[in-house]
């Protein structure tokens, strides 16, 4: 001990020094380390935490937010998971913590939590009550009184127990109130009451039942045909649903989701549950048409009225609407590929509408037309020499002597007549049927019209100047005479003819003017315009008797017999016309009392020997007069 007194206080000053240097070295360790420790975050601060920084929604309980028990119970979990704004579901990432404990009476939040969001769900423990107040009397639940069960499962009931002061059985004096549908999810509540000695105690078991069966439905929200988008609303059922796929691969979490789509097909959503199962609902789309409807269109004119006709086609929606339009101006709107026109137009189109409301403006084809032509050539005598057109037949009555035929010929050519569709002879007399004789030589002629045939008309009826000149070009031209009768009736072109005389035929030996008493007797119709030919007639009374006044009731007549004639009055005041064409080379009619009876219901006169050339037009609807013409200003 002596030694080692004397060593420290030799040393002391040594020792001292050693031991401040140890003990300087271990403060400054501690300082280096400290510093190096400046470079990192404690884990409990650090931002990027991965529950922090997830994007969710919502987290979702299943089952109701507040549960009762009693003590002693077990708890049985309803269910959850949390979707993020991807409508990705999460479920075994959720944390749940909890202070529950199902022995001790008292209120518990059980907290779900993932991320920023947290949601709780209420546990309330509630004392178990086996007995009665005041009594000895036991009543209690068997079982659980919170039991979860899946959609489709089997409720078991467990029952309860009831026994009085003597340990006797009571249970059948507990009233048992509530049931529960295990098919559609939800919570129910059944209550037990006894009632016992003017005291009553009510239990209550929850059961919650869980969806596990997903379904959907998927709505348009319009099944109109349009040219936009629809908007297609989800409605998910189950409380099992985790996410929904739309078809473009996006995710929606909500039970309530909308899909818009632009175009028609076939749409798939896919619909999943928590734990990845899932099924598919489709649906198909067919009413988007953004299509315009196209056609084509075209104006026509018949029988003196004007059709546009349109053929539309719209492969999608069709067609729902036609709007038409001439020289500019709306005409009218209607369903229908076809409308009539009253007047003559020179442009038109049509708008068309499909269901969808896609519209196209369709110019129409003006088909060219003519008004219907009827021109009383002046041949400068008492001859007939009539030329009817419209836009496309013509018809040619009568001619006069066959010296007239060249100025007959001249004067259709000089209108660009090539073809007569139909020539007709109103008697056969040669001073109206001769000059046909140069209509076969320089026309196309097709159809010829007589009262009578001419082969046989010779030894009967006629007298051979009658039959010189056009029965030697019928045959050598190798026509067919056709033999026009009361009430035949031709349609040629847009015009109609009514035969209404001869009623009756004069033999040879009667009149040596028997061929005026056999004369045709017709009346043209185009349009509303009506005309009437009468060629040298005569039998007025008998037409009279065979004919109601609505057929005979015309605009036109050419006075028979080149205005010596008889009609009478009551034919005249039934034909009320409004033109008078008097085909004479002086006014015979002015020695008739016709002429007033006519002046009586309105008709103007007109005279070849005073007005020349006279033609009358019709659009179907309305005549104008006029005198003097120049065939070459018609010309076609």
């Amino acid at each position: 001990m002596k030694n080692i007194a004397n060593f420290y206080q030799k040393n002391q000053y040594y020792i001292y020094l050693f031991f401040f240097l140890v003990i300087a070295s271990l403060v400054i360790a501690i300082i280096v380390v400290n510093m190096g420790n400046d470079n990192f975050v404690d884990d409990n601060s650090n931002p990027d935490n991965y529950e922090e920084t997830l994007n969710i929604e919502k987290i979702v309980l299943f089952g109701s937010k507040t549960i009762e028990l009693q003590e002693g119970d077990n708890y049985s979990e309803p269910g959850y998971y949390a979707v993020t704004y991807d409508g990705e579901i999460k479920k075994n990432e959720v944390k749940v913590t909890s202070n529950l404990d199902i022995n001790k009476v008292g209120t518990y939040l059980i907290s779900y939590s993932l991320g920023d969001k947290t949601v709780s769900r209420t546990v309330k423990i509630l004392k178990k009550e086996t007995t009665l107040p005041n009594t000895e009397i036991t009543f209690t639940l068997k079982g659980n009184s919170l039991v979860v069960l899946d959609q489709g499962s089997v409720y078991k009931e467990e029952g309860y127990e009831a026994f009085d002061e003597n340990n006797q059985d009571i249970s059948d004096k507990v009233l048992v109130q509530g049931e529960v549908n295990t098919n559609m999810p939800g919570t129910y509540n059944i209550s037990y009451t006894l009632k016992v000695n003017n005291q009553e105690k009510t239990l209550t078991r929850q059961v919650i039942v869980n969806s596990t069966l997903l379904d959907a439905v998927i709505e348009p929200d319009t099944k109109d045909y349009t040219s936009g988008q629809i908007t297609l609303t989800i409605k998910v059922t189950g409380e099992s649903f985790s996410y929904l796929r739309n078809p473009d691969s996006t995710f929606s979490s909500n039970k309530i989701s909308t899909y818009q789509v632009t175009k028609n097909g076939t749409y798939k959503f896919y619909i999943y549950d928590i734990n990845d199962n899932y099924l598919v609902k489709e649906i198909q789309v067919s009413t988007i048409d953004k299509d315009i409807p196209t056609g084509i269109c075209n104006l026509k004119y018949e029988n003196g009225r004007g059709i546009i006709s349109v053929i539309a086609q719209d492969n999608t929606s069709k067609i729902k609407e036609y709007k038409y339009y001439g020289n500019g101006s709306l005409l009218g709107t209607t369903s229908s590929s076809n409308y009539d026109v009253s007047s003559k137009l020179t442009s038109a189109y049509v708008v068309l509408y499909d269901a969808a409301n896609n519209s196209n403006r369709i110019n129409c084809n003006v088909e060219k037309t003519y008004d219907l032509e009827v021109h009383f050539i002046d041949l400068g005598d008492d001859e007939d020499a009539i030329l009817i057109r419209d836009s496309t037949k013509t018809i040619f009555i009568d001619g006069g002597r066959y010296n007239k035929g060249t100025a007959i010929t001249n004067y259709l050519k000089n209108l660009g007549v090539t073809k007569i569709d139909v020539l007709i002879g109103s008697h056969l007399h040669y001073d109206h049927i001769q000059a046909q004789a140069k209509l076969l030589e320089n026309f196309e002629v097709s159809d010829i019209y007589y009262p009578q045939d001419l082969n046989t008309c010779y030894s009967k009826y006629c007298d051979k100047a009658d039959q010189k000149y056009i029965l030697s070009a019928i045959k050598e031209y190798k026509k067919t005479i056709k033999i026009l009768k009361v009430e035949d009736n031709l349609q040629i072109g847009d015009m109609n003819i009514y035969c209404i005389g001869p009623i009756k035929f004069q033999t040879k030996s009667q009149n040596k003017y028997r061929q005026n008493y056999n004369s045709l007797n017709f009346i043209l119709t185009y349009g509303n315009t009506k005309f009437m030919f009468t060629g040298d007639g005569v039998q007025y009374s008998e037409i009279l008797e065979r004919f109601p006044s609505n057929v005979l009731d015309i605009d036109v007549l050419k006075y028979p017999h080149h205005g010596n004639a008889s009609l009478g009055k009551k034919f005249v005041n039934t034909i009320t016309p409004k033109y008078v064409v008097i085909t004479s080379s002086r006014d015979k009619i002015s020695e008739r009392s016709e002429k007033t009876y006519l002046k009586n219901v309105g008709a103007e006169f007109y005279y070849n020997y005073k007005s020349g050339n006279i033609l009358i037009t019709s659009d179907g609807n309305n005549l104008t007069v006029k005198t003097k013409v120049n065939p070459s200003n018609y010309k076609r």
